[in-house]
């Protein structure tokens, strides 16, 4: 099973991949046997999506080949950044019923709005999967510092992202049955509703 963590913030030294480099070490162990990847939308460097433009065949692959996903996600202004949504442009059959756990990061007391922002804006022509558990990480420089290493006083973040990622794990495993199906393979309605 290989789940792909997906740093979502274009910064440089974002909040967000330092949670994502948490969830990361977590998953694995957890699911010794299976595998992660780590995407950062700073380094992958995605131009804004045009007609006619070509995906990076590299982010392509490694999104097909993930079985689940964690969108750790930082709220830009009340909003998912648009850098992250710019991938559904680019690779929106990538996620077609597949699981994600959605990890929202503020650096102040925010993070709740692109749970909700990503739950309604880009599941139809995706087919993407949200699983009903999320996590928003608010104070995260207080949380989980610049190494990955969760650093809050109480441990209570810390067990919401276990629950969250055993439940994602519990999600991917059986989901893969859904995208063996014969409707799935099938893929008559290719754009959802």
């Amino acid at each position: 099973m290989t789940i792909c963590i997906i740093s979502a913030s274009t910064r440089e030294h974002a909040a967000s991949k330092n949670v994502a480099q948490y969830i990361n070490h977590h998953l694995q162990s957890l699911n010794p046997d299976g595998q992660t990847s780590l995407l950062d939308l700073h380094q992958a460097n995605l131009p804004l999506w045009q007609e006619g433009a070509t995906a990076d065949a590299k982010i392509e692959q490694q999104l097909q080949h993930a079985q689940g996903f964690v969108f750790v996600v930082p709220e830009w202004h009340g909003m998912v950044p648009p850098a992250f949504k710019n991938i559904f442009f680019y690779f929106n059959a990538c996620f077609a019923h597949k699981p994600v756990y959605i990890v929202s990061v503020s650096a102040g007391n925010g993070g709740r709005y692109p749970i909700s922002e990503l739950r309604m804006s880009n599941y139809k022509n995706s087919f993407i999967n949200y699983i009903p558990v999320s996590t928003i990480v608010d104070h995260v420089n207080d949380t989980i510092n610049d190494q990955g290493e969760f650093i809050a006083e109480t441990d209570f973040i810390a067990q919401r992202i276990d629950e969250g990622l055993q439940f994602l794990l519990q999600y991917t495993q059986a989901l893969s049955q859904v995208r063996e199906s014969a409707i799935f393979k099938e893929g008559r309605f290719k754009n959802g509703l």
